[in-house]
């Protein structure tokens, strides 16, 4: 058995107290500045030219673009070759993408610095195409969550330990295997295979915060959800005969006891809370998004080859089913009728799909629904990174991949970094609650995200993803 590094446990543990209304200690909840390399908050007021908006500078990235060009915290850009006029934000991305496709590549910011106008030219790097820009971003970014998986195969967190440390785990080994890896073969099987060795010892696993203020703490079928949908790629990537002979030998076997687990820790009505044990620290069970990672799990699992009995399944199906509105779109829950949106949405279509049973009503009025408000992704809850995966996973199933790059090619222009990581995203959401998990989680969780939906495009996810 592995000695687990416990670290420091943040008092509202890892994403189980995302509920409208409930606030943390407030953060500053910044807006990225892409490749430019920086931070900023988004301002209103007239600006030189006719500008309607800007990003006031909080942070720069020592040695970014921003800063080589000239840039200092306490200005405010209110322009990228052209005035913004109604949303400085997403305006940045798009000059950001014009000046990527020039030679040389370079970006003109328009800045207010106290009573002067200025403008600077930031170098940026050249990319010809979309194409030729997701390779270098999947190359770059993949590397860099290399160098960050500790010798034992894990991602640390500052968030309930063991359950988010599986979680980040299976989210960097599904970048890899999302970039084309493979656990027997390429740059990153090592990787790959000592992430899986992780993830098999600890999923399900939570011996430390199962209480918190005296209430149930249990977060164990978040670890179970992802866990099982990265540990059910593994299997069905790896090569037979190197898996009879490898440290996963036993890989099928645990995928069973994942599947058991699943089943035996949904709530009565076949919902799920964020682990079994009652109400959590907010008087409250369920929560449908933990029923959109757990069923996707058993779907993969499925596909991967373990059987998972349909009639166990089909209670929790109908609990989903019992969360979806009138406008078709899923609710938080069936007893939290907050407000449909459409990551939580996508996110019961993926699992749906995975489960073979896109044949039902539901579905369809799910899909309805996605058709309309797909280009919303981030308009999510705390955790908006997540909401951006599932939209992205059911665009690709559904044939709509570009009209999805459509909608958020500025926002991915946004979170990019200098280093080819990325950023969390502010979001009317996030800035009432004061709380973005996005954030608090980190550069692993945000980057392996956005990996796995630039991997999508070459086949990334197939169990996920579950195409007809």
């Amino acid at each position: 058995m592995r000695t687990l590094t416990i670290t420091l446990l943040v008092a509202a543990a890892v994403l189980a107290l995302t509920v409208p209304g409930h606030s943390q200690q407030k953060l500053p909840d910044l807006y990225n500045l892409g490749p430019l390399g920086g931070k900023a908050s988004v301002v209103r007021g007239e600006f030189p030219d006719g500008g309607k908006c800007g990003l006031s500078v909080v942070e720069l990235l020592k040695g970014g673009p921003a800063e080589k060009a000239g840039l200092k915290v306490g200005d405010t850009i209110y322009g990228a070759a052209k005035v913004f006029e109604q949303d400085a934000y997403l305006e940045l991305g798009d000059a950001i993408a014009s000046a990527e496709a020039k030679d040389p590549a370079s970006c003109e910011l328009m800045l207010k610095r106290g009573a002067d106008t200025l403008k600077l030219t930031a170098a940026l790097a050249r990319f010809t195409d979309a194409d030729a820009r997701a390779r270098v971003i999947l190359d770059n970014a993949c590397k860099w969550l290399a160098a960050r998986q500790d010798s034992e195969g894990a991602f640390r967190s500052t968030l309930s330990p063991e359950v988010s440390q599986v979680v980040l785990t299976s989210l960097a080994g599904m970048a890899w295997l999302a970039a084309g890896g493979k656990p027997h073969e390429g740059a990153y099987a090592a990787n790959i295979v000592k992430a899986a060795v992780f993830v098999s010892e600890y999923v399900g696993e939570q011996k430390h915060y199962r209480k918190l203020q005296g209430k149930n703490n249990d977060q164990t079928n978040w670890g179970l959800g992802y866990g099982g949908i990265f540990l059910a790629h593994v299997l069905k990537a790896a090569d037979e005969r190197w898996l009879k002979r490898s440290e996963l030998k036993r890989l099928e076997s645990k995928l069973k006891w994942v599947r058991d687990r699943i089943l035996k820790q949904a709530e009565p009505d076949g919902g799920f809370a964020a682990g079994p044990g009652g109400a959590n620290v907010l008087d409250y069970v369920h929560l449908e998004v933990v029923s959109n990672f757990c069923l996707a799990a058993l779907g993969c699992i499925r596909q991967a080859g373990v059987d998972v009995d349909a009639q166990k399944v089909e209670p929790m199906l109908s609990y989903v089913e019992k969360c979806q509105g009138e406008d078709g779109g899923i609710h938080y829950s069936h007893d939290k009728l907050w407000g449909t949106d459409v990551g939580r949405t996508a996110g019961a279509m993926n699992a749906f799909a995975a489960l073979g049973v896109t044949s039902r009503d539901s579905y369809a009025k799910m899909k309805a629904y996605f058709d309309k408000n797909h280009p919303h992704a981030f308009g999510g809850h705390s955790t908006p990174t997540m909401h951006q995966l599932s939209v992205a996973i059911a665009a690709q199933r559904e044939g709509m991949l570009d009209k999805y790059w459509a909608a958020q090619g500025n926002e991915f222009m946004m979170v990019r970094n200098p280093d080819h990581t990325f950023a969390y995203r502010p979001t009317a959401d996030t800035q009432r609650m004061g709380m973005n998990l996005d954030r608090d989680l980190g550069a692993v969780w945000t980057t392996a995200h956005w990996v796995v939906v630039l991997g999508l495009k070459q086949g990334g996810c197939p169990l996920w993803v579950a195409k007809p």
